[in-house]
């Protein structure tokens, strides 16, 4: 479904382990040569859409009715609410968490957790982080990080510069120091935009 294909050579790529549930559909590719990417162990339930030239990482959750419109990006272990819907080339971070019925219309970054529609990042995802075996160490950097970006009235480059000068001198492998450092990646990387809107629907901007 994407009005441009016309009848290239494309693929769909899907990994091991998956699960997928009654009526999910998956579209090839549009434009030669390129490919739909579903990664491993993902868990997919019904009624999901997965458009073309999306990628999916590895061990995500993807409930009953989300919408993943053409080129979304989904990181590792991210997990999306049903009935979400996330705009074409929106990227959902590793590890990110996107709460039901939200409409993403720019990237989510990894580690967070956000919802409403429009949607807002409301914080870290705490659960997901500590049920995939985060340190307490570097769930306490990323609360840090969280608040330079949507907390401390800097603006984006500004925060990231922070969290590189402040944050990432005081992190070490396994205790923050990769999250850190893929947090930061990722923003710099964006081109969709990232999701500065914080707190809850109806909230005053800090």
């Amino acid at each position: 479904m994407d009005t441009k294909y016309l009848g290239e050579d494309t693929d769909v790529r899907i990994g091991a382990g998956n699960t997928f549930f009654e009526y999910t559909t998956v579209h090839r590719a549009s434009g030669e040569g390129n490919t739909t990417v579903i990664g491993d162990d993902n868990f997919i339930m019904a009624y999901v859409h997965i458009a073309h030239n999306c990628r999916i990482g590895d061990g995500c959750v993807v409930t009953n009715g989300v919408q993943l419109a053409g080129y979304t990006e989904v990181g590792s272990h991210a997990n999306i609410g049903g009935l979400a819907g996330i705009h074409q080339f929106c990227r959902v971070g590793t590890l990110a968490m996107v709460g039901a019925c939200s409409y993403v219309s720019k990237d989510i970054p990894p580690y967070m957790l956000a919802a409403g529609n429009p949607c807002r990042v409301r914080g870290i995802n705490s659960v997901g982080l500590q049920r995939a075996g985060v340190t307490a160490t570097a769930l306490a950097l990323l609360r840090r990080a969280h608040r330079l970006i949507y907390r401390a009235g800097l603006n984006l480059t500004q925060a990231l510069s922070a969290i590189e000068a402040d944050l990432l001198p005081q992190s070490v492998p396994g205790r923050g120091q990769e999250q850190l450092q893929e947090l930061v990646r990722f923003m710099r990387s964006s081109s969709r935009g990232i999701e500065l809107r914080s707190g809850r629907q109806g909230e005053k901007e800090p």
